[in-house]
């Protein structure tokens, strides 16, 4: 078997017949499915099991994690096949995206995670990711650590979380996912960064290969609030331990526009805010982490001619 997919559910009724629709329409078929189901308050249970393809295997949790990082650490345990692709489940694929990633993968055997591009899309509008928009007519290639750094220090991903696909021999699946109680959204983000950093590399098929809805029901991004944990001194400390020096400062510079981006993001859907400040790296990324720092104690009414509005932190 080639592909296990894993898609964890959690109150998601009215979205995960249409993840697997999507699944099962694929031009390329050895693949099963794990559906992971934490305890929805709503149908979504019932949903899966109209689903009676032999190829679906369906597994129950008694406790819901936020996330769907724990579901998604049971899908790889119980997977079978030698690479693992991930679709959420309010999200869909295109028909050709288990081709075309079968056919990644084979072009760069030592690839040990894979990635595509995709549409974000809602009902006002819909626009394709920035990496994909920046290589319109490359040809599938294989990123890099250190440009996948500098490539999102400017918001720009060759991957997210349902067009990833990674190898089952890779030592770090048995704990891919972080579960950790101040981990509450980014924890795929994480996942990336540390297959990477521990690889080195991936590989990136230019195509579209699934549809990322946004305005979705009972999404983590719209109410999970960040701590800034995944991006603490610790965490650091355990992704560096293989990098170079240029490496390092790289992976220095990305926290530090993931902390703005997730400092930012908690201010503007009102949640309780972490010390900005406290947690910036400051070494090779001096002006930045100044920037940042004298923000954090601007008044907020001068925040907000900046963008910074929301509840005071």
């Amino acid at each position: 078997m080639f592909f296990s997919i894993v898609i964890p559910v959690y109150n998601k009724g009215p979205h995960i017949a249409r993840a697997l629709n999507s699944v099962f329409s694929q031009k390329f078929d050895d693949f099963e499915v794990i559906v992971v189901c934490d305890p929805s308050t709503d149908n979504s249970n019932t949903e899966v099991e109209k689903f009676q393809d032999p190829r679906i295997k369906v597994f129950y949790r008694n406790q819901p994690g936020p996330g769907g990082y724990a579901a998604r650490n049971l899908g790889i345990e119980k997977a079978q096949g030698e690479w693992i692709a991930f679709l959420d489940a309010d999200d869909e694929w295109l028909p050709c995206h288990l081709e075309k990633m079968h056919a990644l993968s084979q072009k760069f055997p030592g690839a040990m995670m894979l990635g595509a591009g995709w549409e974000s899309r809602s009902a006002k509008k819909s626009s394709i990711d920035k990496y994909s928009r920046q290589h319109p007519n490359a040809a599938s290639h294989l990123v890099t650590l250190s440009e996948y750094l500098q490539k999102g220090l400017h918001g720009s991903r060759p991957i997210h979380t349902s067009v990833a696909c990674v190898k089952r021999s890779s030592p770090l699946l048995s704990e891919l996912f972080i579960i950790h109680p101040e981990v509450k959204r980014g924890g795929d983000l994480f996942a990336w960064l540390k297959m990477l950093c521990f690889h080195k590399q991936m590989a990136w098929s230019n195509h579209i290969g699934s549809l990322y809805y946004t305005d979705a029901l009972n999404m983590v991004t719209k109410s999970a609030p960040s701590t800034g944990y995944l991006m603490s001194e610790d965490v650091f400390k355990s992704l560096a331990l293989s990098l170079k020096t240029d490496e390092k400062l790289l992976l220095q510079k990305y926290f530090n526009r993931w902390l703005r981006n997730d400092w930012k993001s908690n201010i503007h859907r009102g949640c309780q805010n972490f010390n900005l400040a406290a947690k910036l790296y400051w070494r090779g990324d001096f002006l930045y982490a100044l920037v940042l720092y004298i923000t954090t104690v601007w008044p907020q009414n001068v925040r907000k001619l900046f963008g910074f509005s929301g509840r005071k932190y």
